[in-house]
C-alpha cells in the first residue's frame, strides 16, 4: 500500500484577487456586479486576511476570462500584481536589500497567499531553473494560473527593482496557441510550448540586484507578522489536521465513522463535532473530499479500480465506481480516457522551493 501524507486543504487568500479586479477595472467590468452574477456576495473577497477554497477562486478566474473575451487573461492579470497583491508576503519582499533575499522570503512564506502552485529550484552554471508544479490533490484547471503566476512574478521582480529584469527562457506543458505575440511581449524572451515542465530559467546574476525600498527595520516587523501569522494559520487547522491523519492511516477501513475517530483521539463525538465546526470542516464532508482526491490521484498513477477501491475502503469496486461518478460527474474509466490523468494541471497562488534562493512567483 503507498505511504499516505495528509494533503492540505488548497485555498487561496483573498488578497490575490486584487491584481484580478484591478485589471477588470481597466476594463470598466464593475467587480461586485461580476461577483454577484457568480453567486458570490462581494463581502466575502474583501476581507484582507480571508481565505477561499481553491474551487472559489478558479470560478472566479475562469469565468472573469470568458466574461471579458481574453483568451491571454492570465498574463494580463499578472501586469497589474504590486506588493499588496501578495498580502503581507509582497511587504516583506519588499524591503528585502536584494531580489535575492526576496526570493527567499517568498519560499519561506509562501504558504500565506495560498498552497495551489509549488517549485523546485535547479543550479546549472550561472543559471537559476525554477520548475513550477502542483500537487497532486489539485482540481483540474486551465492555464490562466499559471500564465498569471508567471506574469505576476516577472512583474514583482521589476517592480521591486525598478530594472526591466527578465528570464531567459519559460516553458510551459500546454500546446501553443494561435499567437505567442503578448508571451513575448511580457517576458521579453523565448517562450516554448508543449514542453515537459512549466519553467522559468533566470540569470544567477540577477539574485544580486538591490531592491528599490528596502528597509531593514520594516523587513523585521513584517517578517515577524509573517511567521505569527503562519502559526496562527496551523492552530486553527490543528483539528481537521489531525483528524486527516487519522482518516489516512485508516482509508481501507469501510466502516470509519467519526465515532471511531473520536475514540482514538480520546474526546467525545460533540467535542470533535464542535471543533471541526469552528474550524469550518465536517467530519462526513472531508472524508469524502479525502478519498475523492486519493482516487482521481490513484487514477492518474494508472492504479487499477480494484487497487483503488483497497485502498480507499470501498466494499467492492461497483460501489467505488458509482461514488466516483457522484463526485466527479463521470465515471473512472472516462476519467482516465478524457484525458484528466495526463492533462496539465495548471494553476498558481503560491510558490514553495526546496533550496536556495528559494522562490520567484507569487499568486495566479
Amino acid at each position: 500500500m503507498p505511504t499516505h501524507t495528509p494533503p492540505s486543504p488548497i485555498c487561496v487568500s483573498v488578497t490575490v484577487l486584487s491584481q484580478m479586479f484591478l485589471y477588470l477595472a481597466s476594463l470598466k467590468v464593475d467587480t461586485d456586479e461580476y461577483l454577484r452574477s457568480l453567486g458570490i456576495d462581494p463581502e466575502m473577497v474583501k476581507s484582507p486576511d480571508a481565505r477561499i477554497p481553491v474551487e472559489t477562486y478558479l470560478l472566479i478566474q475562469d469565468e472573469a476570462a470568458h466574461y471579458t473575451h481574453d483568451p491571454c487573461f492570465g498574463l494580463h492579470m499578472g501586469e497589474f500584481a504590486e506588493a499588496g497583491s501578495w498580502s503581507i508576503l509582497g511587504y516583506v519582499m519588499m524591503n528585502c536589500k536584494t531580489l535575492g533575499e526576496a526570493f527567499e522570503k517568498s519560499g519561506r512564506y509562501s504558504r500565506i497567499i495560498g498552497n495551489l502552485i509549488e517549485a523546485r529550484v535547479e543550479l546549472k552554471l550561472n543559471k537559476i531553473r525554477v520548475v513550477f508544479f502542483t500537487p497532486p490533490h489539485a482540481p483540474k484547471m486551465s492555464r490562466h494560473c499559471f500564465e498569471s503566476t508567471f506574469s505576476s512574478s516577472v512583474r514583482m521582480m521589476r517592480t521591486l527593482t525598478g530594472v526591466h529584469l527578465s528570464p531567459l527562457e519559460v516553458t510551459f506543458i500546454y500546446p501553443e496557441p494561435k499567437t505567442i505575440a503578448e508571451y513575448e511581449r511580457i517576458f521579453c524572451c523565448p517562450v516554448h510550448f508543449g514542453q515537459k515542465q512549466n519553467s522559468m530559467t533566470l540569470d544567477w546574476s540577477i539574485v544580486n540586484t538591490p531592491i528599490l525600498m528596502a528597509n531593514p527595520g520594516l523587513l523585521e516587523y513584517f517578517e515577524e507578522y509573517a511567521q505569527n501569522f503562519l502559526s496562527e494559520m496551523e492552530r486553527k487547522d490543528e483539528h481537521a489536521r489531525a483528524v486527516t491523519k487519522i482518516i489516512l492511516s485508516r482509508l481501507d477501513d469501510e466502516s470509519l465513522t467519526i465515532d471511531k475517530v473520536a475514540k482514538e483521539m480520546a474526546v467525545s463525538v460533540r467535542t470533535l463535532q464542535k471543533r471541526l465546526e469552528e474550524e469550518g470542516v465536517v467530519f462526513s464532508d472531508l472524508l469524502k473530499d479525502i478519498r475523492q482526491r486519493l482516487a482521481q490521484k490513484y487514477l492518474r498513477e494508472n492504479y487499477s479500480v480494484e487497487q483503488i477501491t483497497y485502498l480507499l475502503g470501498f466494499s467492492e469496486p461497483s460501489v467505488f465506481r458509482k461514488a466516483f461518478k457522484k463526485w466527479s460527474g463521470v465515471t473512472p474509466r472516462e476519467y482516465r480516457e478524457r484525458g484528466y490523468s495526463s492533462a496539465p494541471v495548471i494553476a498558481g497562488t503560491s510558490l514553495t522551493l526546496s533550496r536556495p534562493p528559494s522562490g520567484v512567483g507569487g499568486p495566479s
